[in-house]
C-alpha cells in the first residue's frame, strides 16, 4: 500500500488491477480468519442461530413485518446465513468470505469512483477499517459500503438505484436507513459560515442528549444485540473521555474541521463531486457531537458517516501546490504510522488476535 501510495501520489497513477490485487490479499486475510476479530465469536454464534429461522419470518421481516420467528438482526443478513447452514451446511469461514467479498468489492469501487489516491486512502483508513470493520464489525461495514459504492447514483441523480441499494444495505444493518436523506441532500448547497453554524450549534446541544427524544428508534440502528458486548471489549470507552474530555476521536474530528475550512474553495472549484463528500462530513461532525455522550452512538451511527468523509483529507492533494501536497501526505503518513501505535498500545491488536502468534487462518499457513 505504502509503495503504491507513494507512486500515485507523485507519480503516475496506478493501474486498477494493482488495488484489485490488495483487495484479493486482503480478502484471503479477512475471510478465511479462524478465530480472530473481536466479535467471532458472536457472529458465529449468530449463524447457527440463525437456521432457527423460518424463510416465511425472514420474507416479512424483508416487508418490516413480524413472523412467527422473531429475528434479532436483519432480514438479509439472516438469509444469507441460513441458505449457507440449511441448503449448503457450509462451514462458518464460507460466511465470512462471502461477507468479506462483497465488503471488499463495494469498497473498490466506492473507492476508484471518489479518490484519485485509492491506496493512500487505503493506508490511511487502515486503521480501523481492516480490524473494526472488515475484521469486526462485518454487518456495518458491509452496509456501509454498500451505501458508499451507491453515492455513485447520487452523482447520476438515479433515484431508483440509490434506494435499491439503500435496501438492500438495510437487510444487512438498519444503520443504512440513516443515508436515505443524503440523496437529496448531498446536493444542497452549504458554505462556510452555514458550516460553522452548524458545527458550533451541534457542539452547544452536545450536553442535552437530543437524540432522546428518537427513543428506540436510533437505539436498534446502533445495537447488534449479542455483538455489543464484542465490540465493547475491544473498543473500550474511557469515563473521561464520556465526561467531556479531549481523546484521540476529538482531535480526529478537528482535523476533519481543519482540511473541511481550509481547502473548501479550492475543492469547489477544481474536484469533482466535492460538495457530496463536504456534506457528508458536516453531518457526520454534527452528529459527533450531537452523539457525544452515548458511546455506541457516537462510534457506529457517526462512523458511517465520517469513514466517507475521511476521503476529503487525500482528495486535498489534488489541488494544492507540490510543496503542500507533500506536507500533507507526510502528516497523512503520520496518522497511519500514530494510528497503528495507538491500535497496539491499546492492545487492541492482542484482543482481536491480530499479533503473529495469536492470528490463525484456514487456508494460509
Amino acid at each position: 500500500m505504502l509503495f503504491f501510495s507513494v507512486q500515485e501520489v507523485f507519480g503516475k497513477k496506478v493501474d486498477k488491477k494493482w488495488f484489485w490485487f490488495l483487495g484479493i490479499y486482503l480478502l484471503l486475510l479477512i475471510g478465511f480468519r479462524d478465530n480472530v476479530g473481536p466479535d467471532y465469536g458472536s457472529y458465529r454464534g449468530l449463524y447457527i442461530y440463525s437456521d432457527t429461522k423460518s424463510y416465511s419470518s425472514i420474507f416479512l421481516k424483508m416487508l418490516h413485518m413480524e413472523g412467527s420467528d422473531h429475528l434479532d438482526v436483519e432480514w438479509l443478513y439472516t438469509l444469507i446465513n441460513k441458505i449457507l447452514l440449511n441448503v449448503f451446511d457450509a462451514p462458518f469461514y464460507v460466511l465470512t468470505f462471502i461477507i468479506a467479498a462483497c465488503a471488499i468489492f463495494f469498497k473498490i469501487e466506492y473507492t476508484e469512483d471518489n479518490t484519485f489516491y485509492p491506496f493512500t486512502f487505503t493506508l490511511f483508513m487502515f486503521v480501523p477499517y481492516f480490524f473494526v470493520g472488515e475484521s469486526g464489525q462485518i454487518r456495518q461495514n458491509l452496509a456501509t459500503f454498500i451505501v458508499y459504492f451507491a453515492i455513485r447514483y447520487i452523482k447520476q441523480r438515479q433515484l431508483w438505484h440509490y434506494l435499491f441499494f439503500i435496501f438492500l444495505a438495510s437487510g444487512i444493518h438498519t444503520v443504512s436507513y440513516l443515508f436515505l436523506p443524503m440523496y437529496w441532500f448531498a446536493r444542497v448547497p452549504l458554505n462556510k459560515t452555514i458550516m460553522l453554524i452548524m458545527i458550533i450549534c451541534s457542539v452547544f446541544l452536545s450536553p442535552f442528549e437530543i437524540y432522546r427524544v428518537f427513543g428506540d428508534f436510533l437505539g436498534s440502528m446502533a445495537s447488534d444485540n449479542v455483538l455489543v458486548e464484542g465490540l465493547n471489549g475491544y473498543m473500550d470507552e474511557s469515563i473521561e473521555r464520556l465526561n467531556g474530555g479531549f481523546g484521540i476521536p476529538e482531535a480526529m474530528m478537528m482535523i476533519l474541521t481543519f482540511f473541511l475550512f481550509a481547502f473548501d474553495t479550492k475543492m469547489k472549484k477544481l474536484y469533482p463531486y466535492y460538495e457530496y463528500h463536504r456534506n457528508y462530513a458536516v453531518v457526520g461532525i454534527c452528529f459527533y457531537f450531537i452523539f457525544r455522550n452515548n458511546p455506541v452512538f457516537s462510534s457506529r451511527l457517526v462512523g458511517a458517516f465520517i469513514g466517507f468523509s475521511y476521503v476529503l483529507i487525500p482528495n486535498t492533494m489534488y489541488v494544492v501546490s507540490s510543496v503542500m501536497k507533500k506536507m500533507i501526505y507526510a502528516f497523512i503518513i503520520a496518522l497511519v504510522i500514530f494510528n497503528f501505535v495507538v491500535f497496539s498500545v491499546f492492545n487492541n491488536i492482542k484482543v482481536g488476535r491480530f499479533t503473529i502468534e495469536l492470528y490463525r487462518n484456514h487456508i494460509l499457513p
